[in-house]
């Protein structure tokens, strides 16, 4: 398989974000105090085209990010499970994805006024916003990297790799489609992988 790029650590997201919090008590007590919001599986938060007010991250659940291509048919883009944010902390702008709860999903919402406010009490933050955004655009890259240096079959594997957890989660069109093959496709992957390693996938 090629050598591909890793894609770096986001100092703000997963557990990092906690530490982080963590660190104050006050800062601790301001995140406890955000909205919450609750989701039902299927329900849309946010369809392309809308600007969004605020930035979410995801306490509980699994969301997804899709667009339509030229044909009209839905891509999966990118998927959100526990402690992962969804939205730029850069001014908002419309969206060029649709988010969709693909579990019964909590959020935590950061609206971006409140977030401004923050930047402004706590200067080091704005640095740790623009380095996570700098890893999640890191991150696009790399699965970019993957779509044109491997198969169908390296791309499965690898998203088996960096994403096993999630890999259970997923129905099997949602995983093809992100992976950019058909189910049938797909399939016929899963079945040559057990016939040479003797491994359920």
């Amino acid at each position: 398989m090629p050598k591909l790029e890793t894609a770096p650590t986001c100092p703000i997201c997963g557990p990092a974000l906690l530490a982080y919090l963590q660190q104050s008590p006050a800062r601790l007590a301001r995140w406890a105090a955000l909205p919450r919001l609750a989701l039902q599986r299927g329900q849309v938060l946010l369809r392309a085209g809308e600007t969004p007010a605020a930035l979410w991250w995801v306490e509980q659940g699994l969301l997804r990010a899709s667009f339509l291509d030229a044909s009209g048919r839905e891509r999966n883009h990118a998927f959100y499970p526990e402690q992962q944010w969804l939205g730029l902390p850069d001014p908002p702008q419309p969206s060029p994805v649709s988010l969709e709860a693909l579990e019964t999903s909590r959020l935590c919402v950061l609206p971006y006024a409140a977030l401004q406010q923050w930047q402004a009490e706590e200067p080091g933050l704005a640095e740790l916003l623009w380095q996570g955004l700098s890893a999640q655009v890191q991150r696009l890259t790399a699965r970019e990297q993957q779509w044109l240096m491997l198969d169908a079959g390296q791309r499965y594997r690898r998203f088996l790799a960096e994403e096993p957890e999630l890999a259970q989660r997923l129905k099997q069109r949602q995983l093809a489609s992100y992976l950019g093959i058909t189910d049938v496709a797909l399939s016929r992957i899963r079945r040559r992988l057990r016939e040479q390693a003797g491994l359920s996938l």
